[in-house]
């Protein structure tokens, strides 16, 4: 049983890699920008360097595996990322198989969802528990889910996209071409879209004053504004705490978790939010449901992509 992790975080903006142990430590990290401009080979060039360095650094033994928590569609089997919005030129791009080439290291590679996932299972707020799902509110929405000690990611390790469970049948169009997603009502950019939308009408002088002009409008003015009771901000989030909520009691109703886990920079609005999330939760969800689930903020912050990728190494279900 591994008690060490290599632990890597690609991201768009930035690439972290690290030392983990089991108990959750981390012995050692360093972060650079991705410049993922530069395109797949120049970053995993980049990533390879970053493991290596950590590594020999800190004496790090040969058999110490990578963990690797990437944004987009892949197959984790395969170690294929089959694209990534915020990796351009990221098609089919064999991940694993380049990065072990260039670390002589055994790569575990997941979607960051997934991983975060675990990291709430194994270091933060799931610790212990059999049965969490993670929901990650951010530019969009990501989840993950672990049932029973395992990690339920589906036949090519593309499960797990909560984000992109429709809660509304006539709802906003969502980037991934469907309707009424629970991303298009909670991510940044859709409430970004739509407290621009409130600014345009006149009714969003609160948002405009707490972002200070209108190209910072977005989920940060959003929760400065709630903070300060502007009626329409509230009502804007109302709504998007609803549909969250609502997709919230569909995934208590199919795999009757334990603990439901929220991280993400949006999250960090907090209860104008969340609490009629809970609310549209209750609504929902089986009463009998209810009784075992808690919601509640990841403890992880900044470091869940870290945290997911060493959790990736130690987790010893099936790939």
């Amino acid at each position: 049983m591994a008690r060490l992790a290599l632990a890597v975080d690609l991201g768009g903006t930035n690439l972290r890699a690290a030392v983990v142990n089991r108990d959750g430590d981390i012995q050692a990290e360093t972060q650079q920008r991705t410049q993922s401009s530069d395109g797949p080979d120049a970053v995993i060039e980049r990533i390879a360097a970053a493991v290596n360095d950590i590594a020999e650094s800190n004496q790090v033994p040969n058999d110490v595996p990578v963990g690797l928590a990437s944004p987009g569609p892949l197959d984790p089997r395969t170690g294929v990322v089959y694209f990534s919005p915020n990796l351009p030129g990221w098609t089919n791009i064999p991940l694993a198989a380049k990065l072990r080439e260039r670390t002589k290291r055994e790569v575990v590679l997941s979607n960051d969802a997934n991983a975060a996932a675990l990291g709430e299972v194994f270091f933060g707020a799931g610790k212990g528990t059999r049965n969490l799902l993670y929901l990650g509110l951010g530019t969009g929405v990501g989840g993950g889910i672990y049932s029973e000690g395992l990690l339920i990611d589906g036949v090519r390790g593309m499960g797990g996209e909560l984000g992109h469970v429709t809660v509304d049948l006539n709802g906003p169009r969502c980037t991934c071409g469907s309707v009424g997603c629970i991303e298009a009502y909670t991510s940044a950019w859709a409430l970004t879209r739509d407290a621009l939308a409130l600014v345009d009408s006149g009714r969003g002088d609160a948002i405009l004053r707490a972002a200070g002009d209108r190209n910072n409008v977005g989920p940060r003015a959003l929760g400065q504004a709630a903070s300060d009771g502007d009626a329409a901000t509230l009502a804007l989030l109302e709504r998007a705490g609803h549909a969250l909520g609502a997709g919230m009691a569909s995934f208590v109703n199919i795999f009757n978790p334990e603990v439901i886990a929220i991280g993400g920079g949006v999250s960090l609005i907090g209860d104008p939010l969340l609490e009629p999330a809970r609310r549209a939760l209750a609504t929902f969800a089986m009463p009998i449901m209810l009784e075992n689930v808690k919601v509640v903020p990841s403890q992880l912050g900044v470091k869940t992509g870290i945290y997911g990728a060493a959790a990736l190494v130690f987790y010893d279900g099936p790939r």
